[in-house]
C-alpha cells in the first residue's frame, strides 16, 4: 500500500484543506472561548482552527490510504467504520491531528531559536494566497483567516529550517559535488523505442513475421551503435524511431500510424543594419535532449505497522513487475551509450540506450535551483522528519477535552470532501 508520510501530510495540511474548499456541507461552527485552543504543546497553545485544519488533513490521509489499498474511494459513512491499525478512524484522525500539531509547534520553536525570518516576498505570497483562496470549507468548519495565515507561514518556516540545516554546505547537508554524485547515482537519462511483437489486433506474429521483426530490431541496434560519437548515437535513436514509425504506417491505416514529435527552440535576434533600422533574424534549433526521459531509481520502503489499514494489500501487478524489472535493468548492467534489446513484457521489446546524466548537470538544464532543492529533499527529507519528530518526542501535550469532543472529525462539515478536491 502506498502511504503518505506523516510529516509530509502535515506540511501539506494547508493545501489539503484549501483544495477541498467548496466540496463540503453547509452549517458553520462557531468557536467559543472554552474551545478556542484545542491543545497545549510544550507550553504553546494551539488554536482550535489549526487543530481542525489538521483533522481535515488526517481525514483525507486516511481516505487516501484506504483508496490505495482497496482501489476505491471510501464514502463518508464507510470512513466512520474504518479501522486503521488497531484504532477506529475517529481516534486515528484525532491522533494524527495531534501529532501534526506537535510537529507544527516544533517548527515554530526551532525557527525562532535560530532567529529565522521570512522575506517580504514570502510574506506577500502568504497574504496573496489567503486572499485568493476559496474559504468555503475552512469557514464552515470554524477555521479563521488567522489560523490559515499561521499554518501557511509554518510551511515556509519548515522550508527555511530544512535549507538552514540540510542545504548545500550546511551543518547537516553536503557539498554541491556530493549532491550531484547522489543525483547521478539515482537518476538516469534514457532513450527508448517500444516495438510491439504482436499484430494490429494483438495476436502473436507468425514465425516468419517474428523473424523479420527480430532482424529489423537487430539492424536498428547496429545502426545506432555504429555511430562513433555519443551525441550522434542519441540522435540516431530518433531517426531509427522514425524508420520504425514508417514501418508501422505501412502496415496499418493512417489513423493507427504512430507519429514522432521533434521539440525545437526558437531564438529571435535583433540587429541594426547600415541604415540604422532594426533587422530581426529568427533561427530554429532542435532540442539536443528531445525525446529523452529521466528515470529515478526505485527504493524499497517498509510501511509502518501503526499506520497500516486493516485490509490486505493487492499483490504487485504484472505491469508493476515489468516496470520494476526495467528500473533494475537501467540501474544495473545497462551500459552507457550502447543500444541494447530489452524484453519489456510478452508483447513489447524495447531498444534502450542510456546517456551520461552528468553531461546535463548544468544551470540551464537539470541543475537549476528548483532541482537542487528537490534532490536535497530526496536525500535528506527523511532525516529532517526524524529530527523534527525527535524534538516532538520530548514535548508534553495537554489536550482540551472539550475541544476534542466538539471538533470530533465526524462532527465536522466534511461529508462531501473529495479525495481529489
Amino acid at each position: 500500500m502506498k502511504k503518505i508520510n506523516r510529516f509530509a501530510a502535515a506540511a501539506l495540511a494547508f493545501a489539503i484543506a484549501t483544495t477541498a474548499a467548496g466540496c463540503s456541507a453547509p452549517g458553520a461552527i462557531t468557536i467559543g472561548n472554552g474551545t478556542k485552543y484545542a491543545l497545549t504543546v510544550d507550553g504553546y497553545e494551539v488554536p482550535a482552527g489549526i487543530f481542525i485544519n489538521n483533522e481535515i488533513s488526517a481525514y483525507r490521509t486516511a481516505m487516501y490510504q484506504i483508496a490505495m489499498t482497496n482501489n476505491s474511494v471510501p464514502t463518508f459513512e464507510e470512513m466512520k467504520k474504518v479501522h486503521i491499525g488497531n484504532m477506529e478512524a475517529e481516534d486515528w484522525i484525532q491522533e494524527e491531528a495531534t501529532e501534526t500539531c506537535k510537529r507544527f509547534v516544533a517548527v515554530e520553536k526551532e525557527f525562532d531559536k535560530i532567529g529565522g525570518q521570512l522575506t517580504q516576498e514570502e510574506e506577500d505570497e502568504v497574504s496573496n494566497y489567503i486572499k485568493s483562496m476559496d474559504k468555503d470549507l475552512t469557514e464552515e468548519n470554524g477555521i479563521g483567516e488567522e489560523s490559515l495565515f499561521i499554518v501557511q507561514r509554518n510551511t515556509y518556516k519548515q522550508n527555511y529550517l530544512f535549507k538552514h540545516y540540510y542545504g548545500i554546505d550546511s551543518e547537516r547537508g553536503c557539498s554541491e559535488d556530493e549532491l550531484k554524485q547522489y543525483f547521478s547515482d539515482n537518476t538516469a537519462r534514457i532513450k527508448y523505442i517500444a516495438i510491439k511483437t504482436t499484430d494490429a489486433d494483438g495476436a502473436a506474429l507468425s514465425e516468419d513475421d517474428q523473424r523479420e521483426l527480430d532482424d529489423m530490431i537487430d539492424d536498428y541496434i547496429k545502426e545506432i551503435n555504429s555511430e562513433t560519437d555519443n551525441k550522434a548515437k542519441m540522435q540516431k535513436v530518433d531517426e531509427v524511431k522514425e524508420e520504425y514509425n514508417e514501418y508501422l504506417a505501412a502496415q496499418t491505416t493512417p489513423d493507427d500510424s504512430a507519429s514522432t514529435t521533434t521539440t525545437t527552440t526558437t531564438t529571435t535576434t535583433t540587429t541594426s543594419d547600415s541604415s540604422g533600422s532594426d533587422a530581426t533574424t529568427t533561427t530554429t534549433t532542435a532540442d539536443p535532449y528531445a525525446n529523452e526521459v529521466t528515470v529515478t531509481k526505485y527504493t524499497t520502503t517498509v510501511p509502518s505497522e501503526d499506520n497500516a489499514v486493516t485490509t490486505t494489500q493487492a499483490e504487485e501487478t504484472e505491469a508493476q513487475k515489468a516496470e520494476r524489472a526495467l528500473n533494475e535493468k537501467i540501474f544495473g548492467d545497462l551500459p552507457t551509450y550502447e543500444a541494447v534489446r530489452y524484453q519489456y513484457d510478452d508483447d513489447t521489446v524495447y531498444i534502450l540506450i542510456k546517456g551520461d546524466i552528468t553531461e546535463r548537470l548544468t544551470e540551464d538544464d537539470l541543475w537549476n535551483e528548483e532541482q537542487i532543492l528537490s534532490v536535497l529533499t530526496q536525500r535528506y527529507g527523511q532525516d529532517f522528519i526524524d529530527w523534527i519528530e525527535s524534538i516532538t518526542d520530548g514535548y508534553t501535550v495537554e489536550k482540551n477535552n472539550s475541544a476534542y469532543r466538539r471538533y470530533a472529525p465526524f462532527k465536522l462539515d466534511i461529508e462531501d470532501v473529495s479525495l481529489f478536491g
